[in-house]
């Protein structure tokens, strides 16, 4: 077998060019980084509504009154233009709600997304959700590679095990390239809305939805037993009386609706879920961690949660759900999957149902935030 090199110095110099690909995400300084814009720009529509996000983050410039932040949970979960109806009857005014969510879960994504967020613009009430990672702690953003930066992150880091610093080293050197590209040629923002012949739509064409609907997806899927594999019933309208529901409720100690996990979330989930509520906190930002029930919750007599989340993020957070048995009541299975398009995502039937549900309780909270 041949060697894999002729000689020393043809060796040397590959591990020189090795060495210097490796450490570029540490070499590079802030000018050979292109502008926040690029890492949304560059999205598309493919795993997520990033034009919309990118919109919203970067060209908008007023305050928003009520945002929801967070990953596909959100996207699907929330009817952004009721809750923004509601609020503006309420208030007396035209209000400003917004839902800036995504594909691809983790609290990195939703720090990373926010600290841009927050730069740009003023958020009064920020909603999330709790980002657990469905398939282990491997699985997290799609865009990470775009969103995080290791010069301007590198301070999250401190404190991390190795593996996970490693982990996130990995993320900013798999960016390099496209990073390095975008200095030449910067990427066009991808419309929001066209109709123009040619057009052409990414295989999720749902997303492109989002702008109509303030950043929500309205999924117009029946009930499929997977999120994996995919296999849609038809589907059929449907609306349950919302006096089939009960109250929202509010966290507090002597409520003994909530049961809290005693089990460690992973170091990285719980280093950037405190960095994402210190931001907050900075922007005078209330937060409010919203409770949103999967299907197989749907009997569940309590609202479960991975950790205390006020003592976890050492901030004021208020906790809201809705006691899963009360929610879907008397409805039969068949009927709680007329509200679903997975074990995991309301479609527009239970984005509906839930949404106006907690709208009163949302609202409420929005008073007393901008009242003290």
């Amino acid at each position: 077998m041949r060697p894999a090199f002729a000689s020393t110095k043809s060796a040397a110099a590959f591990a020189l060019l090795l060495l210097v690909l490796l450490a570029l995400p540490v070499v590079l300084g802030q000018s050979w980084l292109p502008p926040r814009e690029e890492a949304y720009s560059r999205q598309g529509w493919g795993s997520g509504p990033y034009p919309w996000i990118e919109n919203q983050i970067f060209q908008e410039t007023n305050a928003i009154d009520i945002a929801f932040l967070g990953s596909s949970h959100i996207l699907n979960g929330i009817d952004t233009p009721y809750v923004q109806e509601q609020l503006s009857k309420k208030l007396g005014r035209p209000a400003v709600v917004r839902t800036i969510a995504w594909g691809g879960s983790g609290f990195d994504g939703l720090y990373l997304v926010t600290q841009d967020l927050l730069q740009h613009r003023k958020v009064k009430l920020l909603v999330f959700y709790d980002e657990k990672v469905e398939l282990g702690e491997k699985l997290r953003n799609g865009a990470l590679t775009s969103l995080f930066r290791l010069r301007e992150q590198v301070s999250v880091l401190a404190g991390l095990p190795f593996k996970d610093q490693a982990a996130y080293y990995v993320v900013a050197l798999m960016g390099i390239p496209r990073n390095l590209l975008s200095l030449v040629r910067l990427n066009f923002p991808a419309e929001l809305l066209s109709n123009r012949p040619g057009y052409i739509e990414p295989e999720n064409s749902g997303f492109i939805d989002a702008p109509s609907c303030l950043g929500a997806v309205n999924g117009r899927n029946g009930f499929s037993p997977s999120f994996f594999r995919p296999d849609h019933a038809p589907f059929v309208s449907y609306a349950p009386s919302v006096s089939n529901g009960t109250e929202t409720i509010i966290y507090s100690p002597r409520e003994g609706a909530f049961e809290f996990s005693h089990a460690p979330l992973p170091a990285w989930h719980v280093k950037f879920v405190r960095c994402f509520a210190a931001l907050a906190k900075a922007q005078d930002c209330r937060l409010v961690m919203l409770s949103i029930p999967l299907y197989d919750e749907r009997r569940a007599s309590v609202i479960t949660e991975r950790a205390f989340w006020p003592d976890l993020l050492s901030a004021d957070v208020t906790m809201l759900g809705i006691l899963p048995a009360k929610m879907f009541g008397d409805l039969t299975d068949v009927d709680v999957q007329k509200l679903h398009d997975d074990p995991q995502h309301f479609n527009q039937n239970g984005q509906r149902y839930f949404t106006r549900l907690i709208t009163p309780s949302l609202i409420n909270l929005y008073e007393t935030s901008t009242n003290h």
